[in-house]
């Protein structure tokens, strides 16, 4: 055999191998990466949105005040001196605290376990006050089963990030808030003074490591020019900065200003 007949082979056989090992890594990835992605981010609500939310807990104070004076456009619920409230991305339900005894609580998250973690979980006796009325599997987009003119208050904390779509999660808010209704927000947004952290948070958004690997978190999403124009009545805001302890510093940083504030119907 000759000697470059020799060689061709040798390569082919090395380049061969590797290939096939490349393609046995890139099986194995891809048939594991969704549990693993799924894990990650469990881990990721059970610790550092869990971490966060007490960080944010004077904040909500302040947020989740209007709900104790608000009156039902629900003649029945009103009668019984209650509310409905719809919050998209229930995650580990950590604004339920805030919310007043007897709340009729509609739910919206991509979680298909959520009902048992609220209902029959070690922590479902946290959310006993409240009354859950129903649970939706999306993220806010397409409420079909809400009727319009249905909800006293809608929430979202650190939700909008990842929804497909600010706009039309916007107009379906506006659509089931009843009249006098209020849509209460405490959204992350990008930072304005650092210029590394800014483009951290546009690179990781951009390459999809940040949203795949956190529940499709958008570190460049700024929803307050959505929120502003979509014809609520009224819009107050303030921009705040999260500060406090949590396992994960960094983590923090690059999701630390918020937008909190109220939209009215």
């Amino acid at each position: 055999m000759a000697t470059c007949d020799i060689w061709i082979r040798n390569v082919i056989s090395i380049y061969g191998l590797l290939l096939i090992i490349m393609l046995i890594i890139y099986y194995f990835v891809n048939s594991k990466w969704c549990k693993l992605t799924s894990y990650i981010y469990r881990l990721h609500l059970l610790g550092f949105e869990a971490e966060c939310a007490e960080v944010a807990v004077p904040y909500k104070r302040r947020l989740f005040e209007p709900l104790d004076n608000l009156e039902s456009y629900d003649k029945f619920l009103r009668f019984n001196n209650c509310i409905r409230v719809l919050e998209i991305g229930v995650k580990t339900g950590q604004n339920i605290q805030f919310y007043p005894n007897g709340t009729h609580l509609i739910g919206v998250d991509w979680n298909y376990k959520l009902k048992e973690y609220l209902t029959e979980s070690d922590h479902a006796w946290q959310f006993s006050h409240i009354e859950i009325e129903k649970l939706i599997i999306g993220d806010g987009s397409c409420l079909k089963d809400i009727p319009n003119n249905y909800i006293d208050a809608v929430v979202t904390t650190r939700s909008l990030c990842s929804v497909s779509s600010v706009p039309e999660v916007l107009k379906e808010i506006r659509r089931v808030l009843a009249p006098g209704g209020v849509y209460l927000f405490l959204e992350h947004i990008p930072d304005t003074k650092d210029a590394l952290t800014r483009w951290l948070q546009s690179f990781l958004t951009k390459t999809k490591i940040w949203p795949s690997l956190f529940g499709d978190c958008r570190l460049d999403s700024n929803p307050l020019k959505f929120i502003q124009s979509a014809n609520f009545k009224s819009v107050e805001w303030e921009k705040i900065k999260l500060r406090g302890y949590v396992s994960q510093p960094y983590r923090l940083n690059l999701t630390c200003y918020h937008i909190m504030g109220t939209a009215r119907k």
